[in-house]
């Protein structure tokens, strides 16, 4: 791609400035609510910057830092925002932002009791990543109580991934094995993801069918 090469070829400390503000905006904009619902952006920058840590683009620790700050920034400006939409208004408006109501309605019965997995496993689907503290703060969960899973579920989110491109960093030779290797990657989490919602949306059309012959 051109805009790597361009991205790889600028001297060092332009790309330690501009790498940074450019995963921040990322991680951020990607998370936006309802926006990056369907697209897995965020995993593929952690990898992509892990990646770049490696080649001595980044320094790990600091674009770590980065990343943590844009995921829990933007996850607690999804829960204030959350916290002032009504209910009903969010509802009756769940089909007009892609995301059937029925998943809103299981979310948000899940995060009373379950508010650490919503926001810690969460994070690992994109489409809960977008819109669970959205949901959060839409159930009127405490703050405090958001707050610790927000953090956790960020620093583990970030961590992982952004070792994992690190870890891969160091098999890979060049821009080009790397496009391949973030192309391929992007394929099979989106494969994986897409594909637990066909599945799971079948065994709830025969749960339903089975119901309805009772």
């Amino acid at each position: 791609m051109a805009f790597t090469e361009m991205l790889l070829y600028m001297n060092k400390s332009s790309f330690a400035l501009w790498g940074h503000v450019i995963v921040f905006a990322a991680l951020f904009l990607e998370s936006l609510p309802f926006v990056g619902a369907f697209i897995p952006g965020g995993t593929i920058i952690l990898l992509f910057a892990g990646i770049l840590s490696k080649w001595g683009f980044f320094t790990l620790w600091k674009v770590g830092i980065v990343a943590i700050a844009a995921s829990i920034t933007i996850d607690t400006f999804n829960y204030y925002l959350g916290r002032r939409v009504s209910r009903d208004f969010f509802h009756r408006c769940a089909g007009k932002l892609f995301v059937k109501k029925s998943v809103l309605e299981r979310v948000g019965r899940a995060v009373h009791g379950h508010t650490g997995k919503a926001l810690i496993v969460g994070r690992l689907n994109p489409v809960t990543r977008a819109i669970g503290p959205f949901i959060v703060g839409n159930e009127r969960v405490s703050f405090a109580k958001f707050f610790l899973f927000n953090v956790i579920g960020g620093v583990l989110w970030v961590v992982m991934f952004l070792f994992l491109g690190y870890i891969f960093g160091a098999g890979l030779n060049g821009i080009e094995e790397m496009e391949h290797f973030v192309l391929w990657t992007t394929v099979a989490i989106v494969a994986c993801f897409y594909g637990y919602y066909v599945i799971h949306s079948l065994r709830g059309g025969r749960n339903k069918c089975a119901d309805d012959d009772l």
